[in-house]
Order: C-alpha cells, then structure tokens, then sequence
C-alpha cells in the first residue's frame, strides 16, 4: 500500500510539472518568433546602410591599396630575379617553380595562382610579368592570360595604364562593371640604373551597387519583407521549441532529481551542460549529493578499519598465543654432558616459523640431537614442525637406529602432510663417553665438523621426511675426538643475502670455520660475520637455527 501511494504522488507530481513547463514553452516560443522576425528585418536594414554609406568606398580604398602595393612587390621580386638588368624569361607565378615571383608569408595568397585544369575563379585576380614590348611573360592565370599574347590585346580598357607603367610611370584605377569594380593597378620594373626593363600588372575585383541608396533600401525591403516573415517565422519557432525544449528537459530532470532524493536514492545526479542558473542549481544539487555520499562512504571506511583492526588484533593475538605454543616445545634447557658443551641458537623470521631442534635422553646416558626445517615459514610451518617434533620422540623410544627413526617418520607425515611441504632433518644418536656419533640424514643441510684442524662435511643420503613413502635413510657414523667440534645449521644461515644480493653460501661459511678455533664463541662469531655481511637494515629471510657440539670442555 505505501508502494503504491508513492507512486500515485509521484504520477501526480510529474502530470502536475509538466503541465506548468508547457504553459512556460508556449510564452517562451511565441517571444522568439516576434523577435527572431523584427530582428531580421532591422538588421538587413541596417547592413544594406551600412554597405552603402560606409563599407562600399572603404572596401573600393582597400582593394586599390593592396593591388597598388602588390605590383610594387612583385616588380621588386621581378627586378631582384633578373638581377637588375633584364627581365628572367623563366619567370613564373606558380608556387614552387624556381624563379618563381610568388611573394612569400601572408603576400603569397593575394593573387593565387589558377591552374589550367582550375574552374574560373567568382572574383578575377590575377598578376602579370609583362615585358618591355607590352607582352605577356609571366602570368598567375595563364589560362585567360597565356604567355607571349600583348597584354593590351587582352585588357584594351587597361592599355593606357599598361603604357604608362612601360614608360617609367606607375598607377591604379578602379573600373565600374556589372560585375563589380574592378581594381587595376601597374607598376614599371626598373633596372640597376633605373631604366625600365618591363611592368608588373594587378588587377583584383571590388563589389558595387548602383543606384538610389533610399530607393534601393525601401523597394528591397518591401520585396524580402514578406520572405523573411516566411522564412523566419517558422526558424523562430523550431528555435523557441529546440531551447525551451532544453530548458524544459533541464528542469524537469532537475525536479525528479530532487524529488528522487528526497525519497532516499542518494545516488541521483543531474548532467552540468551550461553554466546559466539552472547550470548553477545543477551544481549545486550534485555538490550536496556528492558530500553526502562522501560522508557515507568516509562512515563505511570507519566501519571497514574498525573490522580490519579487530580481526587484526584477533590475528596477532594468536600469533602471540602460537609462539607462546612454538617456543614451549623448543628445549627448555641445554643437556649437560661431561666433557662436552652444548651450545644453540634460534630465530624465526616471523612471529612462528618452521625450524626445530631437540634434545633425546636415550637408554646408556646416549643423547639424540634432532635439527630440522620444514618448508614455508607462518603458523602452517610451525604446526608441521610440533608434529614432526613429536613423531620423531616417539619413533625415537621404539629403536635406537637414527635411519630407522627418520624411515618411521617419513611413512607418518606422508600420510598427512600438506600438499608441497616436506621437513628436512638430520638426526645423531651421541655416544658421551666414547664419542661416537651415529647420524641419518633426510635432506638437511650437511653439518661440518672440525676434525684435526680440518672442516668436513657429515655425508648421509635420504630424501625430505613426508615427500615420497618408502624411502630407506643412511647411517654413517663419526667419532668426535677431544678438542672437535660438530656445526648443526638450518638454510636461514647460508641463504641469507647482503644489499647486492650475494647469498651467504656454504663456501662462506666453511671458510669461517677453518679460520675460527674457538667452539665456544663458536655460534657468537658466525652471527657477528652474518651482521657484517648483510648490514645494518638487514631483514631476515627464513628462519635461523644453530647448534654446536664439542667436546674437551668441562661443565
């Protein structure tokens, strides 16, 4: 029922509007036809005196001016082009001929040059090289006025000019014709020492009428009178139409405008075509619409950042909680062996991360030593790295083999794992008091040990834990003697890059262990070598583990 009686006010309304604009476009139309048809009528008048008293004799002055001033130009150019001693035969008033006479910038298209295949110009004008004996040399409408003809053969009425300007005496006259007035002018070519080698003719028309201005005024207006009234009429009615029609439309579209959003629908906006004053409501209409919405949406945003900084401070808040979690699982302690000192480090590029290394107390006073990364850094890599964690402890209290653990593990992640994760791991079973040291490798960085002043490698084949199942593990087996030492690492240590871009690399680092002998300030002095290799701004990459095992130091 609202609907409906929204629409009947709506209806009302626009019958209501339009029946007002139609009584405006009536008032409106009617106006411009009286004035369009006196207008026409005053201003025909006014230009029919005005061509007559005035413009006439200033246009017959103008045009013997430039035709007077064109020919002397022009026998200027001719006199320059023969070099001031005869006229150049090849002379030529078309444009881009060489010697030709055609003057350049503004002057050039006064006289233009009429081609053969031209149709006759409306207004004759044209110019004209004559040579000393009257003939034509040069001509710019060499279809009328072609070469070689006598010049007074052609233009009789101009014949005395013509002699006038061969003898030394230039001039212009203005002609009365049917077709206008014509304006004649010549001017001599003179030589070096001022002896006439020729003559320059110009000739332009003018427009005339003849007759009684007043009696001439009066029968025409009372002959176009009656046309104009025809003609103008209907123009001033289709125009009163066309531009109250546009007026109409504007307001109209203007009150709905109004009326829509007054009803509610904000996004209602009217075209700015004109600035008059209905161009100015329209403005004004769009500028209050615009800033209301602006507001509304400004009021959204608030409403959006809010939400975001919500679900963000919910974000950090299990972030916080995750490596509350993360970082409980990691070692409380370091296991205190006899002869032996253990020392680790630990920092993950994000709130979690994905390293993990640990500590077995076996049967026999054997300690297993677990360092691993899994790929991808974030929550999904620390959620891999609890579980890896706590499959390897299990697997570890069923066998003592370190191959055997990382086969029974592999076969338990690879059949829950993420899609395109895997952990890489190297596990060693340590014998404290014999120093023997039993170790599987499944795809983890090669530890180093420092073995009689020498770094090497602890080489054990077998592929990432969860990748592929069925997968067996190498044993190898080292004796760390008295005063050796053993480097656990994760790639965040070699991967890490400087400014240039340049990594680490094992090179690097292999490097600085045969030049450091101190195991104890061991895990100090690679982190100290990282911060001068990366700077300052350095920002860490992956996450970073490292653990160091030597023996010969008492507890």
């Amino acid at each position: 029922m609202k609907a409906k009686e929204k629409n009947r006010k709506s209806a009302e309304r626009k019958r209501k509007t339009l029946k007002l604009w139609s009584r405006l476009q009536v008032r409106m139309t009617t106006s411009y036809v009286v004035v369009s048809v006196v207008s026409a009528l005053l201003i025909e008048l006014l230009l029919i005196v005005l061509f007559f008293v005035v413009i006439t004799p200033f246009i017959d002055q103008y045009f013997q001016n430039t035709a007077h001033r064109i020919a002397q130009e022009y026998a200027k150019f001719a006199s320059a082009h023969g070099g001031g001693v005869a006229l150049d035969p090849n002379s030529t008033f078309q444009p881009g001929q060489p010697s030709s006479l055609v003057l350049p910038g503004e002057d050039a298209s006064e006289v233009p040059y009429v081609a053969a295949h031209s149709p006759a110009p409306q207004m004759e004008q044209f110019a004209l090289l004559l040579a000393p004996n009257g003939q034509i040399l040069a001509s710019s409408y060499p279809a009328r006025y072609p070469v070689s003809t006598p010049a007074a053969q052609l233009l009789p009425k101009q014949q005395q000019l013509i002699l006038n300007a061969l003898t030394g005496k230039g001039g212009s006259k203005v002609e009365i014709t049917a077709q206008g007035h014509v304006i004649s002018a010549a001017e001599p070519v003179w030589s070096k020492d001022r002896r006439t080698i020729g003559a320059i003719y110009v000739q332009a028309t003018s427009i005339n009428f003849s007759g009684n201005i007043l009696s001439f005024a009066g029968g025409f207006l009372l002959a176009t009178g009656l046309f104009w009234l025809i003609i103008t009429a209907p123009i001033g009615a289709i125009f009163g139409v066309l531009t109250t029609r546009s007026l109409i439309r504007r307001l109209h579209r203007l009150v709905n405008a109004t009326a829509e959003f007054a009803d509610g629908d904000y996004s209602q906006r009217v075209p700015v075509t004109k600035r008059d004053e209905i161009g100015q409501m329209e403005q004004q209409f769009n500028s209050m619409a615009q800033q209301l919405v602006e507001s509304m949406e400004q009021r959204q945003i608030l409403i959006e950042q809010n939400a975001r900084l919500e679900e963000r401070t919910r974000i950090e808040q299990e972030l916080r909680t995750a490596h509350l979690i993360q970082h409980s699982l990691l070692p409380k302690e370091i296991p205190a062996l006899a002869g032996w000192q253990i020392a680790t480090y630990y920092q993950s590029a994000r709130e979690v991360g994905g390293d993990l290394y640990d500590f077995l107390s076996l049967e026999d006073g054997r300690l297993g030593l677990v360092i691993g990364d899994v790929t991808d850094k974030g929550v999904p890599a620390a959620m891999l790295m609890a579980t890896t964690r706590s499959m390897l402890r299990a697997a570890a209290q069923v066998t003592d083999s370190p191959g055997e653990v990382l086969a029974r593990v592999n076969e338990l992640l690879h059949a829950d794992i993420p899609p395109n994760m895997f952990v890489t791991c190297f596990y060693a079973v340590l014998d404290p008091d014999s120093g023997k040291l039993r170790y599987a490798n499944a795809g983890h960085d090669l530890p180093y040990q420092r073995e009689a002043g020498k770094v090497c490698e602890l080489r054990a084949t077998g592929m990432p834990l969860g990748l592929m199942p069925g997968m067996r593990y190498e044993e190898q087996e080292v004796i760390v003697a008295l005063d050796e030492s053993i480097l656990f690492y994760s790639d965040g240590l070699v991967e890490a890059h400087n400014p240039e871009r340049e990594m680490f690399g094992f090179p690097r680092l292999k490097a600085l262990l045969e030049e450091h002998t101190d195991g104890a300030t061991l895990i100090d002095f690679l982190l100290g070598e990282l911060r001068s290799f990366t700077g300052d701004g350095w920002e860490q990459e992956d996450d970073m583990t490292i653990l160091t095992l030597q023996r010969g130091l008492e507890n």
